[in-house]
């Protein structure tokens, strides 16, 4: 019921005027600031993979200037001899000191190349007939080295004086050899096309230093990859010679030269350039996630003024909320005291309103005097009657009891001539004074029990030792208060319908004791019991509600359970009244429960 209050609903509606806005405002706040944030970092990746590769442009010509014009160096300072004529020389001759001679001669060339290009572990000249020349920076050719047949050679003689750029790796033919890449071209005599032999630069992994301008460090990768897929360099764990992701080696596919591509998927932008002139591919990979977490600095402050204004707005909310329908939640708090008849006026403090409300309030306050007024006077009326039907049901009870008892002492009375009789009589005596009693329709509880012995002393006369009676009630119930002439019915119940038709003896014990702040007494007796239509029946009869008419008519009803049960009804309320258990052939046990009454009330 909470949720569908005025003051809740209330409360909601100013809610959602005011959160709905604050909520809209921040998501598309958010969305402007995380496609700002997309667009600055896709123009600083694309501007980075620019200069990438326009370092990779320039390392490559470098390397095909050096490779190109070799030929034309010349070998000695005095005497005009190209490499081209050293290389002739080379090619057609088997004397060593030849070799070394020319060595000695191209040493000068080769050093200077060394030492412009840091990048470069070696320098090597390969003749057709398997002879070499090697000047490294700490590296060298085994002595046992032959290239005529390796791949590398082979595809470079087959590229007709083009360069050839080699894989990516450590090269077994090499000493002191480490991760490096070689590039190598086919060398031939500017005069008659000659095949010299073969050219090649082995460049250690600095050579893409040039490459390592990762934008943003710690949330993207960068990648050199040739068309293959194959990963030549990488700024992150990715070893090399690597293949890319399927989806990678796909984009690159659809790369044009000159131009960029760009995508965004599965929280990753991927930008792509080729290198002109190569298979390379220069590659960067950018996690939006970890952009996001880096730059979350913004997204944390727009969560705070959002919760801040949410916050305040519920504050807001609640108060005003409160402040309108405090009003009107009294008046309701007042309206539901009427179901227990507690008539009271409404605060004098409430009624200064002069709107709706304080209509409302004046108006309720008028009708609850009116209302009060006439209950008032119709529950006295109806008090008279009750009165007066109380008195009837009692009657019908001391009438029922009078002619068993008079039975019952007729009988004795032709057969014995014992002075039991005078026993009966003064019983007999003793319940007629209580039954008349009209100052109070409350008795003491040992008054009660009295009256219940003084009935037993009579039938246990009749009966003999037929019939065991067992009083056990708790001392401290005696000294209270209950309605009268709610025992003795039940107790001559369990006789007439319990025990009378029972063969052998039987017994009847009545138990009283607290529960609470409620007196709970037991009548059991061990005779026929009901069977379970009978007990069905009588259960649907003790749930029906006590029915009155006019003072002077009776209603036509057993004498016993229904009876007891309706008088509890009438005078405690509908909390308190009777109950029973039976079983068939075994007995039947009945429990009433009243209040606890120190006093007449």
């Amino acid at each position: 019921m909470f949720l569908f209050n005025i003051k809740t609903k209330l409360f909601l509606v100013l809610v959602l005027v005011s959160i709905v806005p604050i909520v809209v405002v921040s998501v598309s706040s958010y969305r402007s600031y995380t496609k700002l944030v997309n667009e600055q970092t896709s123009l600083v990746a694309s501007t980075t993979i620019g200069n990438s590769v326009k370092s990779m442009e320039d390392i490559l010509q470098n390397i095909d200037r050096i490779s190109i014009t070799l030929l034309q160096q010349s070998s000695n300072a005095t005497v005009y001899n190209t490499v081209s004529d050293e290389l002739i020389k080379l090619n057609r001759t088997n004397d060593q000191y030849e070799i070394f001679m020319i060595r000695s001669k191209l040493k000068l060339i080769f050093e200077n190349i060394l030492l412009g290009y840091n990048y470069i572990n070696g320098l090597y000249l390969f003749t057709p007939d398997g002879k070499w020349i090697s000047y490294g920076n700490g590296t060298d050719l085994h002595l046992d080295y032959i290239a005529l047949r390796d791949k590398w050679y082979l595809d470079t003689i087959q590229r007709k004086g083009d360069l050839y750029i080699g894989e990516v790796g450590i090269k077994p033919y090499i000493i002191n050899s480490k991760e490096s890449i070689g590039f190598s071209r086919a060398l031939y005599d500017p005069n008659n096309n000659e095949f010299l032999g073969v050219f090649m630069l082995d460049c250690s992994m600095s050579i893409f230093d040039g490459l390592n301008r990762d934008p943003s460090p710690s949330l993207s990768n960068l990648y050199l990859a040739n068309d293959a897929g194959e990963i030549l360099y990488s700024s992150g764990d990715n070893k090399f010679d690597t293949p890319l992701s399927s989806s990678l080696i796909t984009a690159t596919q659809q790369v044009e030269s000159n131009v960029q591509y760009k995508s965004i998927e599965d929280n990753m932008m991927t930008v792509i350039q080729k290198v002109p002139g190569r298979n390379w591919n220069v590659i960067a990979n950018i996690s939006m996630n970890r952009l996001y977490e880096e730059y979350n600095i913004s997204q944390k402050l727009f969560l705070y003024v959002a919760v801040s204004c949410g916050v305040i707005f519920l504050l807001l909310s609640f108060i005003l909320s409160n402040l309108i329908t405090k009003p009107i939640i009294e008046l309701t708090k007042m309206m539901r005291k009427t179901k227990s008849h507690r008539f009271k006026t409404i605060k004098p403090q409430v009624t200064w309103q002069v709107d709706e409300i304080g209509i409302l309030y004046h108006e309720f306050n008028k009708m609850m005097k009116d209302i009060d007024t006439h209950i008032r006077e119709s529950y006295q009326n109806k008090i008279l009657m009750l009165d007066s039907q109380m008195k009837a049901l009692e009657a019908q009870i001391n009438s029922h009891f009078l002619y068993n008892t008079l039975e019952s002492i007729n009988s004795i009375a032709e057969i014995e001539e014992v002075e039991s009789i005078v026993v009966m009589t003064k019983s007999l005596g003793d319940m007629f004074r209580y039954s008349i009693k009209t100052d109070s329709e409350l008795v003491m509880v040992s008054e009660e029990l009295k009256h219940v012995e003084n009935y037993m002393a009579i039938q246990q006369i009749r009966y003999g030792d037929k019939i065991k009676f067992d009083l056990n009630v708790e001392p401290e119930i005696h000294n209270r208060r209950m309605l009268k002439l709610l025992l003795q019915p039940l107790v001559e119940n369990a006789i007439y319908h319990g025990l009378e038709n029972k063969r052998g003896k039987g017994s009847i014990t009545v138990r009283g004791y607290f529960q609470g702040e409620r007196i709970v007494f037991q009548i059991q007796d061990d005779g026929i019991g009901m069977s379970k239509t009978q007990a069905e029946e009588l259960r649907q009869a003790l749930l029906q509600p006590p029915e009155f008419v006019t003072v002077g008519r009776r209603q036509m009803q057993s004498i016993g359970i229904k009876n007891v049960h309706s008088r509890i009804v009438l005078y405690y309320g509908k909390n308190y009244g009777l109950t029973f258990e039976t079983e068939l052939n075994k007995g039947t046990q009945i429990t009433i429960e009243i209040p606890a009454y120190w006093e007449k009330r």
